[in-house]
């Protein structure tokens, strides 16, 4: 079970990162930013609607990586903070499970605008296909998230996912160097720190810094610290025998608790669902942030309630599996689906467009399953080659089996 070279996996976290990134997909793909006022004609358009309205808020499937990141990362490094390789074995982990898949998409993006640019040039003119971009040469730097990349519109489709992976990436510069240094009490305060803070940063960022192309408060990292900051937490108290003895006998409180944030979720959802609204960017990220803190907890602590179950549905668990392809590809396939159907139709209906989408979902998670299976996979063995503690045999990697069984879903 400790074997970081095993196939052994915590299912349910698998199971939490299908639903992350079900929700950003099904957003993405077949959220249209309906007016409040909006009153279609007919059965069907009506239905729709209401699906719509009930997938709003599915762009925060990525505040869910976000706590998920947070407690995975955080709870590796707690366990082997004594490591003699600390930070070579985690950055070289870290440069297998990231950059190789990152950097092919960017390949291919070029590949795509030479070899079929005069296709969406001639044929998707309406979506400014391969309109000229500006300082690409940034992303692999991982500086998306910064505002100072210029995208055409097949570019942002392209990237534009990315710039959460962006925030990932500048934490993982910051993590590992805070746990390493602070003990765990000193840890509790500065994440508590960083949790109550992040609020009043976004705040100050909203009125001080213009949205150029760019949402400052929703994209820049110190601003999103918060999420990152409460799955660390998780995994501070999850390491605690004592917390888990207790969850496990009151899980009943975690519940009433979850159940109140749910209670906020909704309202934020039935009056301010949209990122870039005042409320979501004053507290509603970190109330976000704590409801799905609460859900990670459930399906941990308490493993035979609904959540929990939930979680370890098989076709969630492939989903989670294959979450860090389909994340990265899912806009560009969906753009270009988009652009063939302009291509060969000269009036597209809003069915049409719907319908493109659904083949979409089928493409992307092809691919992401290919990408896995022949890509990712063998790359994440690869880097768990790299021991934290080689002195230690096979496992080599962490005292905690707990944690050697979390590190391969990283």
């Amino acid at each position: 079970m400790a074997n970081l070279t095993s196939s052994r996996r915590i299912p349910e976290l698998d199971g939490l990162r299908g639903v992350a990134i079900l929700l950003v997909v099904l957003f993405h793909y077949f959220y249209y930013y309906p007016a409040t006022t909006y009153q279609p004609a007919g059965l069907g358009r009506n239905v729709f609607l209401r699906f719509e309205r009930s997938i709003s808020l599915g762009w925060t499937g990525v505040d869910l990586f976000f706590v998920l990141s947070g407690f995975l990362i955080g709870g590796i490094l707690l366990d082997v903070r004594s490591s003699p390789s600390y930070f070579k074995t985690f950055y070289l982990r870290r440069f297998y499970r990231i950059i190789p898949l990152y950097y092919t998409w960017i390949l291919v993006y070029f590949a795509t605008v030479l070899v079929v640019g005069f296709f969406f040039k001639a044929n998707a003119s309406s979506f400014q296909g391969i309109a000229p971009s500006s300082r690409l040469y940034l992303l692999p730097a991982f500086l998306q998230n910064f505002g100072v990349i210029g995208y055409s519109r097949l570019a942002r489709a392209w990237f534009g996912p990315t710039w959460s992976l962006a925030v990932e990436e500048q934490f993982y510069l910051l993590a590992p160097l805070v746990i390493r240094l602070f003990s765990r009490r000193r840890l509790y305060w500065i994440l508590g720190v960083v949790i109550f803070s992040a609020p009043l940063l976004r705040l100050l960022v909203r009125y001080n810094i213009p949205a150029t192309g760019l949402e400052p408060a929703y994209e820049l990292m110190p601003c999103r610290a918060d999420a990152l900051a409460m799955g660390i937490m998780a995994a501070l108290l999850w390491q605690s025998g004592a917390f888990r003895s207790w969850l496990s006998d009151h899980a009943f409180l975690l519940y009433g608790m979850v159940g109140m944030s749910l209670a906020g979720v909704l309202v934020l959802g039935r009056y301010s669902p949209m990122y870039w609204s005042f409320a979501m960017e004053s507290i509603g990220y970190t109330w976000i942030a704590s409801f799905y803190t609460g859900i990670l907890l459930l399906a941990l602590g308490a493993p035979s309630g609904p959540v929990a179950r939930l979680a370890r549905t098989g076709w969630l668990r492939e989903l989670g599996r294959v979450s860090y392809c389909l994340y990265i590809v899912h806009l560009g396939v969906s753009y270009s689906c988009q652009a063939l159907l302009r291509a060969g139709a000269r009036n597209v209906d809003s069915w049409q467009t719907v319908l493109a989408n659904v083949l979409a979902t089928l493409i992307v998670f092809l691919i992401a399953k290919f990408s896995w299976t022949y890509f990712e996979h063998p790359l994440l063995h690869r880097g768990h080659s790299h021991h934290y503690f080689p002195d230690r045999g096979a496992n080599g990697s962490a005292p905690n089996a707990e944690v050697a069984r979390v590190a391969l879903g990283t």
